[in-house]
């Protein structure tokens, strides 16, 4: 059966990213050499999440963002990380048959669903 490895993030705002990632879901960063580019590698739930800058800001303009989706411990929590760190919230937190949902953006505007079983 395939398994995801790894997800790599093409980022702008590299240390609001960093900061945000760190404290909502504790990833711990490391850079790597990726061929040139001094790039963030971190570790979450067994699959390594890669960071890698993009050149400067004309290679932001109209790139496609990525959603990612994660099982947290505090959903309001991770809402409050996104906006210290110049993310957005998405919507409404809901809340049905002992669920919590909820979407943020982080700091370069990808949207990431938040999930938790109470």
């Amino acid at each position: 059966m395939p398994t995801i490895s790894s997800v790599a993030l093409r980022v702008y705002n590299l240390e609001a990213m960093m900061n945000f990632y760190s404290e909502a879901f504790q990833v711990q960063f490391r850079e790597v050499d990726t061929y040139g580019i001094r790039s963030q590698f971190g570790e979450v739930g067994g699959i390594t999440l890669k960071f890698v800058p993009i050149r400067d800001s004309s290679d932001f303009v109209g790139y496609p963002v990525h959603q990612l989706g994660f099982t947290v411990s505090d959903v309001e929590t991770v809402i409050a990380l996104a906006l210290r760190y110049g993310g957005q919230k998405e919507g409404e937190i809901i809340r049905t048959g002992g669920k919590i949902q909820a979407a943020v953006r982080d700091p370069d505007g990808n949207t990431i669903e938040l999930y938790l079983e109470e």
